[in-house]
């Protein structure tokens, strides 16, 4: 099942960026407990915080902190169910596809090594500034010189949605569970990959 919330072409999408975590791979950190052990509120930016931390030893203990969580969580990653389908499905069709993630480069790789995941543009928060900044999409799109108008953006959270907004891209919002109060900021919601396969091969049955 593929909800639309708005008018959407399959047709106009020449390249898919994805976020990683939660949304091809089971390895989110442990955020509460991240969280609890940074002294946090509960759904704080992880990031906005070490910004806000006076110190630099105080931001360098925090950085560690954070390292070792997604580190710990990509050594345990596996697929999101229908993930690996889907890239091979858009990699059929001949879409460049690339992964913006707010994920450490080390961390990033260990997800996408250890899954075997085949995609090789992959930016983290060490390549552009973190999610929901546009400067990813807008990177990635010069890249493959096409429009952010002509890029679909898949991700698991509001940032994902924001950061499609801001760059002027499209956004699918995967959500295997609950549907989160933020999701009609989304272009599409999809709940199941196979479903989102399903629907674009419709789309294009209908255009031939």
């Amino acid at each position: 099942m593929i909800t639309q919330f708005s008018d959407f072409n399959f047709d106009e999408i020449q390249g898919v960026i994805f976020d990683l975590d939660g949304t091809l791979a089971h390895s989110n950190p442990d955020f509460p407990g991240l969280r609890r052990e940074l002294g946090m509120d509960p759904g704080e930016d992880v990031l906005a915080h070490v910004d806000s931390l006076s110190s630099a030893a105080e931001r360098e203990r925090a950085l560690a902190i954070i390292h070792e969580y997604e580190c710990r969580a990509s050594h345990s990653s596996s697929w999101v169910d229908g993930a690996k389908e889907l890239i091979a499905f858009l990699r059929g069709r001949a879409l460049p596809l690339a992964i913006l993630t707010r994920n450490i480069p080390e961390a990033a790789q260990l997800t996408i090594s250890k899954l075997g995941i085949d995609i090789d543009l992959v930016l983290t928060r060490h390549d552009a500034q973190p999610k929901p900044h546009p400067e990813g999409i807008h990177l990635i799109c010069r890249q493959w010189q096409l429009a952010p108008a002509n890029i679909l953006y898949v991700g698991d959270y509001l940032f994902d949605l924001q950061t499609a907004q801001n760059a002027g891209s499209r956004c699918a919002l995967y959500f295997p569970d609950t549907i989160p109060d933020y999701a009609h900021q989304a272009d599409l919601l999809v709940p199941c990959y196979h479903g989102f396969i399903e629907a674009w091969q419709q789309s294009d049955a209908r255009v031939r």
